[in-house]
């Protein structure tokens, strides 16, 4: 028997954007003190990819598991456990969410199909800080002579 810890499974689709998002962010003392005592488990379902992201806060930490999400078993309450889940219709919804709050979050999720949306919410607020994150320059865009 070794003593080596088993690899994670590689995040694929959907669920890896979620993670780059998510690890960009993780040790930011931002993210330290929204995720302080925070306790969810989510799923977000992305419908035009074959992956969901299954997020798990718990003792101060994130994780992010990719799920197939076909067949539709795959992401059954039942089998996943999740507290909350947002089935969405593409990227774009998602990615506007860096200026959303969490009352901003509720309202929008409404729109998709939606179960336990405070839980989304939590999350959500993590997701618009990575985005928002990403967005910001760090230093001056390289200009590109014709």
């Amino acid at each position: 028997m070794s003593s080596e810890e088993p690899k994670k499974p590689r995040l694929q689709g959907f669920a890896a954007l979620v993670g780059n998002l998510v690890n960009s962010i993780c040790d930011t003392q931002e993210c330290k003190e929204m995720i302080e005592g925070m306790k969810t488990r989510v799923l977000l379902n992305n419908k035009e990819g074959k992956w969901a992201a299954l997020i798990t806060i718990i003792n101060n930490q994130i994780t992010i598991e990719g799920i197939k999400n076909e067949p539709k078993e795959n992401i059954s309450r039942k089998r996943l456990k999740w507290w909350g889940y947002w089935e969405f219709p593409n990227l774009k919804t998602l990615m506007t969410a860096r200026d959303w709050n969490a009352y901003k979050w509720i309202f929008k999720t409404a729109g998709g199909k939606v179960k336990g949306a405070s839980q989304i919410a939590m999350v959500g607020r993590i997701l618009g800080l990575g985005i928002s994150k990403r967005d910001e320059p760090d230093k001056e865009p390289i200009a590109i002579k014709p």
